[in-house]
C-alpha cells in the first residue's frame, strides 16, 4: 500500500474527511444506521488493520485483553456479577458497587472491541457476541435500569456507564436484541434525562468537558434509540440553548469552566485543566462534528470558532514533543495508566479528528500541528501504542505518511495565562512552567482515592523539560519523588495525611491574591506568587524570572511557625537506578550514589547531560544549598487507588539527584537566589557563576528585581508599594522593562487583582508615549499611570525621549 492510498483510504482520516465535507449527505429520521456506521468507524478504524505491520502489537494486545476478560468472566446460567474479583456487594446501591458497575461495563467495552475490530483474533466471534449480550442483560436487570438509587460518585452513573453503554451498543447494533437496547437506553436516560443538568434536577448546570460528554451519549442514545429529538437535545446541550447559551462550549467564560480569551481553560471551577477535561471537551466535540456533519443535525452553532482557536491558544502552548504538561493535567498525574504522552496522544488524535472538516487556515495548521508532535515524541510512537485505540493509530500513521503535511517545528516562545495562573516558557532546547495558586486558582485536586500526595502541587512546583530527558514526569516520578521535596516549593516538615479513603473531591485554594505575571515580546517573562501554606504556618514571597538561557528563581521573606523545619527545593530530578549522572559541585567532578552524604555548594552544580544551577548574590539569602542522592521507593497505588484509575501496587524505585536550600526551623525573612540553566554544558555553567548575566537588585518581602541582557531587560514583582534600584510601585504589581533603539518598553500587570490602577516610577526621563495600550498613560518624565482591567491581563506602553 502506498503513502498517498493509505491516507486516503486509512479508517477514520478517510472517514473524517469524507463526513465534514461541505456538500456532505443529509439524513432524515429513517437514514439514522448512517450515523451509527459512522460512529462505528471512529470507534474502531473502519478497516482491518492486520496488512498494517506498525498496528500488529496493537491487535495482538486488543485480543489477549479480550481473552483475558472473556475467559475470567463468569457465564452460568445463574450468577450476581460477571467478574470474580468484581463482587455485587449489593450492586448499584452502595460506592463501592458503584466503581464495580463502572469496571463492568470497561470490560465489556474492550470485549465488544475485539468483537468489532478487523482483524483481532475474535472479530465476529458468535459466542463472544452471545455472551457480552448476556451481560449486558444481567447488569440492566439488576444493576443499571430506570428507578433505581445512583449511590456513590455521580460520575459513573451519568456519564462513565452512560458513554461505554452506547459505544457498547455501537458495537453491537446488530448483535443486541432491540428489547435490552431498548431497555438499557432507558437506563441511561433515567439517570442523565438532560445534558444540561446533573441528575435528574435542574438545579445545577453542566460545565466544560462533563456537558460534552453527556451531549455525546445524548445524541448517541436519540441515534440509537430512533429518537430524533434526543439528537437535536445534545447537540444544543453543546450551546446551551436552554440558558441563552450561559455554559455554552462555544462561549467564552469570564469566571468558572471554559475557555478564556486569553487561552486558559478551567474545569471544577478553580484548577487550570485543558490537558485532561479540556482534552475530554475537545475530543468529545470532535467525535460528534465527525458522527453528525451533513446531516440535519449537524452542529451550526457561529461560535465554533471559539473551540477551533483554542488548538493554537489554549492546547499547543502545553504540548512538550507531543507530551501535554502536567501543570494543566490536574489529579490526572496520578494516574499510571495516564501519563503525560497519553493525554498528549488524546489531543493529536482529537485535532486529528477535527481538522479534515476544518475550513483553512485551521485543517492545515491543524495536521501540521499534530505532525510535529508525533514526530517529536521520540520515546513514545502514538501508532500501535498499547494505551490508544485502532482509530486512533490509523489517523496518527495517515498523517505521519503523509509527505504533503509539513511537520509545525517546536515553539519558542513565552506565554502568560493570567486566567488560571500559569505562563509557558518554550526554548529550542528545553521548556518551562510553574504551577501557582491564589485564591483563584486551587493548589492540587484530591479525591476519589486520587493524587492522594498531590499537597504540594501547586505551591510553585517548577516543571522542567529537555529533550534530553522527555519521560522525566512519566517514567516512574510521580510515585517516586518526596512529595515534600517537589521542584520550586518552600514547605516545612509538617505530617501531611494522605487522601486515600476520602470521599468526594476537593481543591484547596490559596489564601493570597497575587498569583500571575506577563511576558515582554513574546520572549521572556516573569511570574510571582505571595505564598501562604496550607495551614499558615509557613509564609514568603516567590518570583521566577524566565530568560533566554536561564530561570532566575528567588525566594524572600520566608517566615515559620510551629517549631517546623523549612526547605527549598532548588532541585529533585529523577534517574533510572544506578544511572545518575556525573555533577560537578563548583570546581570538583563527583560521582555520588544513594547514601552518601550531602554535599554543601558555594556557587553552582552541574548535572551532566541535564543542565547548570548557579546560587546568586542577593539581599535577604542566608546558608547554602547542598546537593544529595536519593533512593526513593514507592506504588502508583500509594498516590492513587480510585476505583477505576487505581495504579498497581508494585513497588517503582527511583534515583533523585536533590538540591535543596535549607531554612532552618521557623526562619524569619530567610530567603533564596538562584539561576537554572536548563541543558547547559559545564562550561557555560562556569561561565554564568564566574560572572552571572543577571543582577539581583532587590529580594525583599516587598520587592523583587532583577536585570538582565546588559541591563536592557529589567523584570520586577512588586507584592506591595515599594522600591529599588529607582524604580516604584503604588500597589502590587508585576513590572518589566525594555530599552532598545532610544525606546522604553513598559509592560504592567496585577496579579493580586486587588486595584484598577497603578502608578510606576521609572529611572531616566521619558517625555513622549509613543505607542500605548487603552488606560496606559504617560504623566510624567519618569511616571506612568496604568489602569488594570481586573483580570491581570498585562498593559503595554513604549516611551521615547
Amino acid at each position: 500500500m502506498s503513502r498517498r492510498t493509505l491516507f486516503r483510504t486509512a479508517g477514520a482520516a478517510a472517514l473524517a474527511g469524507a463526513l465534514l465535507s461541505q456538500g456532505g449527505p443529509s439524513f432524515a429520521a429513517g437514514g439514522l444506521q448512517e450515523l451509527i456506521d459512522r460512529r462505528r468507524q471512529v470507534l474502531t478504524g473502519g478497516r482491518s488493520a492486520a496488512d498494517i505491520p506498525e498496528l500488529a502489537g496493537q491487535l495482538e494486545g486488543m485480543g489477549a485483553t479480550t481473552e483475558k476478560w472473556w475467559s475470567s468472566m463468569d457465564k452460568a446460567p445463574v450468577r450476581t456479577s460477571l467478574w470474580s474479583d468484581l463482587p455485587p456487594a449489593g450492586i448499584g446501591q452502595s460506592a463501592t458497587a458503584t466503581n464495580n458497575l463502572g469496571l463492568h461495563f470497561n470490560r465489556l467495552y474492550d470485549m465488544a472491541l475485539g468483537y468489532s475490530v478487523a482483524g483481532t483474533p475474535y472479530a465476529g466471534n458468535p459466542q463472544l457476541a452471545e455472551d457480552i449480550v448476556a451481560a449486558l442483560k444481567l447488569l440492566n436487570d439488576t444493576a443499571y435500569k430506570p428507578g433505581m438509587r445512583a449511590a456513590g460518585n455521580w460520575w459513573f452513573w451519568e456519564i462513565g456507564v452512560p458513554r461505554k453503554s452506547v459505544d457498547i451498543l455501537t458495537l453491537l447494533h446488530a448483535e443486541v436484541p432491540e428489547t435490552l437496547r431498548t431497555s438499557l437506553l432507558a437506563a441511561v436516560r433515567w439517570f442523565a434525562p438532560n445534558p444540561n443538568w446533573r441528575g435528574r434536577a435542574t438545579s445545577l448546570a453542566e460545565t466544560g468537558a462533563n456537558r460534552v460528554d453527556k451531549s455525546l451519549a445524548c445524541c448517541m442514545r436519540g441515534i440509537l434509540d430512533n429518537n430524533t429529538d434526543e439528537i437535536a437535545l445534545g447537540r444544543d446541550a453543546l450551546s446551551d440553548t436552554v440558558r441563552g447559551g450561559t455554559n455554552s462550549v462555544f462561549t467564552y467564560v469570564t469566571s468558572g469552566d471554559g475557555f478564556y480569551t486569553d487561552g486558559s481553560f478551567v474545569q471544577h471551577t478553580y484548577l487550570p485543566y485543558a490537558g485532561t477535561y479540556g482534552v475530554v471537551a475537545l475530543a468529545g466535540i470532535a467525535e460528534i462534528i465527525a458522527m453528525l456533519g451533513g446531516s440535519d443535525w449537524a452542529i451550526k452553532d457561529p461560535k465554533q470558532s471559539v473551540l477551533l482557536d483554542a488548538v493554537e491558544s489554549t492546547y499547543a502552548p502545553f504540548v512538550w514533543d507531543g507530551r501535554i504538561m502536567d501543570t494543566v493535567r490536574g489529579r490526572a498525574v496520578s494516574r499510571q495508566r495516564e501519563p503525560d504522552y497519553v493525554s498528549g496522544f488524546g489531543l493529536i488524535s482529537a485535532v486529528l479528528l477535527l481538522a479534515p472538516g476544518c475550513e483553512e487556515p485551521h485543517r492545515s495548521r491543524f495536521l501540521a500541528l499534530a505532525k510535529g508532535w508525533l514526530e517529536r515524541c521520540a520515546d513514545q510512537k502514538l501508532v500501535g501504542h498499547p494505551t490508544q485505540s485502532l482509530a486512533k493509530s490509523l489517523l496518527s500513521l495517515a498523517v505521519l505518511t503523509n509527505a504533503s503535511v509539513t511537520a509545525a517545528p517546536a515553539p519558542v516562545y513565552s506565554r502568560m495565562f493570567a486566567d488560571q495562573d500559569r505562563l509557558v516558557h518554550h526554548r529550542p532546547q528545553w521548556g518551562c512552567t510553574v504551577n501557582l495558586s491564589s485564591k483563584r486558582i486551587g493548589r492540587y485536586e484530591w479525591g476519589n482515592s486520587e493524587n492522594n500526595l498531590g499537597w504540594y502541587q501547586g505551591d510553585g512546583m517548577t516543571f522542567l523539560y529537555t529533550r534530553q530527558d522527555p519521560a522525566q514526569f512519566s517514567a516512574h516520578f510521580w510515585p517516586t519523588v518526596d512529595p515534600y521535596a517537589l521542584p520550586g516549593t518552600t514547605v516545612n516538615d509538617q505530617v501531611r495525611a494522605s487522601g486515600a479513603g476520602g470521599a468526594g473531591t476537593g481543591i484547596p485554594r490559596a489564601y493570597q491574591a497575587f498569583a500571575g505575571g506577563l511576558t515582554v515580546d513574546g520572549r521572556w517573562g516573569v511570574v510571582g506568587m505571595d505564598h501562604l501554606n496550607h495551614n499558615k504556618s509557613l509564609s514568603g514571597r516567590k518570583s521566577w524570572f524566565f530568560l533566554d538561557d536561564a530561570v532566575v528563581c528567588l525566594g524572600s521573606g520566608i517566615t515559620g511557625t510551629g517549631g517546623a523545619l523549612v526547605q527549598t527545593t532548588i532541585e529533585n530530578r529523577s534517574f533510572a537506578v544506578g544511572s545518575v549522572p556525573a555533577l560537578r559541585t563548583d570546581s570538583r567532578n563527583r560521582v555520588m550514589a544513594p547514601g552518601d552524604a550531602p554535599v554543601r555548594l558555594k556557587r553552582s552544580l552541574h548535572i551532566e547531560g541535564h543542565g547548570g544551577y548557579v546560587f546568586l548574590d542577593a539581599p535577604g539569602v542566608s546558608g547554602s544549598p547542598d546537593v544529595a542522592v536519593i533512593r526513593r521507593t514507592g506504588s502508583w497505588y500509594d498516590i492513587n487507588s480510585g476505583a477505576d484509575t487505581g495504579g498497581s501496587a508494585e513497588p517503582a524505585t527511583r534515583d533523585f539527584v536533590t538540591v535543596t536550600h535549607r531554612h532552618g526551623t521557623d526562619p524569619v525573612d530567610s530567603g533564596y537566589a538562584y539561576m537554572v540553566l536548563p541543558a547547559a554544558t559545564h562550561d557555560a555553567t562556569f561561565s554564568q557563576s564566574a560572572n552571572p548575566a543577571v543582577k539581583v537588585l532587590a529580594n525583599s518581602a516587598d520587592v523583587q528585581l532583577i536585570a538582565a541582557d546588559e541591563d536592557a531587560l529589567v523584570l520586577a514583582n512588586f507584592f506591595a508599594a515599594g522600591g529599588a534600584s529607582g524604580y516604584t510601585a503604588s500597589g502590587p504589581c508585576t513590572l518589566a522593562t525594555r530599552q532598545s533603539n532610544g525606546k522604553l518598553t513598559v509592560s504592567v500587570a496585577d496579579p493580586s487583582r486587588t486595584q484598577s490602577s497603578v502608578r510606576i516610577t521609572l529611572p531616566g526621563s521619558w517625555t513622549t508615549t509613543v505607542q500605548s495600550d487603552d488606560g496606559a498613560v504617560l504623566v510624567g518624565v519618569s511616571t506612568i499611570e496604568v489602569q488594570l482591567d481586573g483580570h491581570g491581563h498585562q498593559k503595554n506602553l513604549t516611551l521615547g525621549t
